[in-house]
């Protein structure tokens, strides 16, 4: 019986969590979860994006899907959406394959989808993807 009642008291007072669901947060794949654009390097200069590109994010999700939000800054309006596009990720073993999907279009005809795809890895906190010869973007992980 009192058993029961810690049991009732911890998870109804304290929100206390069973060992099943602590398990399952230390096995998610470190990915998930929401990655804003934080600074880019070209070759070894770092430079650090303004507030309104960093309001930009990967969104991973476990179920291997998400979403891919980007913003610009109008000089007559201010930081404003660029563009959300769904992606869907994978894990080689490696490095993330990253595939980003939007709508074609060509003067307001829907035509045809497009597919980008990136390759990234995890390292010193940041989520790291190589764009170009010498160029690297870096994400930062949100804490929430």
């Amino acid at each position: 019986m009192k058993k029961v009642i810690f049991y009732f008291f911890c998870v109804f007072a304290l929100g206390c969590t069973s060992d099943e669901e602590l398990i399952d947060e230390k096995s998610l794949d470190p990915i998930i979860g929401k990655w804003h654009f934080y600074s880019y390097n070209i070759a070894d200069e770092e430079t650090v994006y303004d507030e309104c590109k960093q309001k930009g994010y990967f969104l991973f999700l476990k179920n291997g899907a998400g979403e891919f939000v980007q913003y610009w800054n109008n000089p007559t309006y201010g930081c404003l959406l660029d563009s959300t596009k769904n992606l869907q990720w994978s894990f080689n073993g490696s490095e993330y394959d990253i595939k980003t999907f939007s709508g074609g279009s060509y003067a307001g005809i829907i035509s045809f989808g497009i597919t980008y795809q990136y390759f990234g890895e995890i390292s010193d906190n940041f989520l790291k993807i190589p764009v170009g010869s010498n160029e690297i973007i870096n994400f930062i992980k949100s804490a929430n």
